[in-house]
């Protein structure tokens, strides 16, 4: 038989400690489980709020960073008012701030800072039960930084110019600035609308580059081509595409024919749209060995064209072919301020009138 050790009131004693140690114990727990609940609930809503606040700051860096590629940011423009605008879009209830904004022009670099703020002007994010733990408030915020510039590399048609031909049609002499010409701003052509309807009467500002015959104004051979064999097809590329970078010499398709790809109905697409077109500045080469170093993109409205063969469409400016014979030419307008989407690179080409914008780390 097993025998208790001490008093009676010993043992008494003893059992009451153990009872109050366990008390506290179980007390100490739960105010550890209500901090945990407290934070877990209080940080989420914190970070369901950032993650809001990250989406306006890039929503609104995005935004301006747009608006100045295409010329918009001069005179009364407030940057500020537009990415706050954006910011309050984004937040669920409607309210955010611009903690701060640095527009750089020189550099075409936007940084965009967000915070909290409520329907009242309070610009601290409230806890609702860390407070329990002395944890009241928060500043809650994210940032992005949005840039432009000429395209560094994109996915294009596999055709190319020649800067010549930049040169010859214009350069930036636009037709809001110049009676004379050639080249038009992206609000010249709306929703696949031509001059007039559009408000300007130039439909007779279109321009025909010549990639092959007598009238070409660009060409480097004899025969009337941009270089030996070379009718300015790219090689490579699927469904009529190829991904292109300034600064690569891009080997060429040879012949007049259009590159390896292109079916009809891609050039019968291009009609009344804005199509993205590599330029080139140097070459070497002939034939199959070939090549075009790329310099950058421009944008050019097709009007009409002929690559030869079936792949011909007569203008729709005037119903007339922008070349016929042996001549191979495509017609349209050059755009001189077009913002492209789907650039993965932004800077190192030449400035001929186009601009991606994206997002930078």
């Amino acid at each position: 038989m097993r025998r208790m050790n001490g008093s009676p009131r010993e043992r008494r004693y003893a059992g009451l400690s153990e009872h109050g140690a366990t008390t506290v114990f179980v007390a100490v727990s739960i105010i550890g489980l209500l901090a945990m609940t407290a934070f877990s609930f209080d940080f989420g809503r914190a970070y369901v709020e950032r993650r809001e606040l990250q989406v306006g700051a890039e929503a609104g860096a995005l935004a301006i960073a747009r608006n100045c590629a295409e010329g918009g940011c001069v005179g009364a423009y407030d940057a500020e008012a537009e990415a706050d605008e954006y910011a309050d879009a984004n937040a669920r209830d409607g309210a955010a701030r611009i903690q701060s904004l640095d527009l750089d022009m020189g550099a075409q670099r936007v940084h965009v800072v967000t915070g909290t703020e409520d329907a009242s002007g309070d610009t601290v994010f409230d806890m609702i039960f860390a407070g329990v733990v002395g944890f009241d408030e928060m500043t809650v915020g994210a940032e992005a930084t949005a840039v432009w510039g000429p395209p560094g590399k994109l996915t294009a048609m596999p055709l190319i110019y020649s800067e010549c031909e930049w040169e010859w049609y214009g350069g930036g002499a636009f037709v809001d600035e110049s009676p004379t010409g050639s080249l038009h701003y992206s609000s010249a052509v709306r929703d696949g609308l031509l001059p007039p309807s559009t408000g300007y009467a130039y439909e007779d500002r279109t321009v025909t580059v010549f990639f092959h015959g007598s009238d070409g104004t660009c060409h480097y051979s004899p025969s009337g081509q941009d270089l030996p064999g070379g009718f300015g097809w790219l090689e490579g590329g699927f469904f009529c595409e190829i991904e292109v970078e300034v600064g690569v010499w891009q080997p060429i398709d040879p012949g007049a024919s259009p590159a390896n790809g292109c079916e009809p109905v891609k050039f019968e697409d291009m009609i009344g749209h804005v199509q993205l077109i590599p330029y080139f500045d140097g070459y070497d080469g002939t034939g199959d060995n070939a090549e075009y170093r790329v310099s950058g993109f421009g944008a050019f409205y097709v009007t009409g064209y002929n690559f030869g063969g079936q792949f011909k469409e007569p203008s729709i400016v005037d119903g007339q072919p922008p070349c016929s014979g042996n001549d191979r030419c495509i017609e349209g307008y050059f755009i001189g301020d077009w913002v492209a989407s789907g650039g993965s690179a932004v800077g190192g080409g030449n400035d001929r009138g186009v601009n991606i914008v994206g997002l930078s780390g």
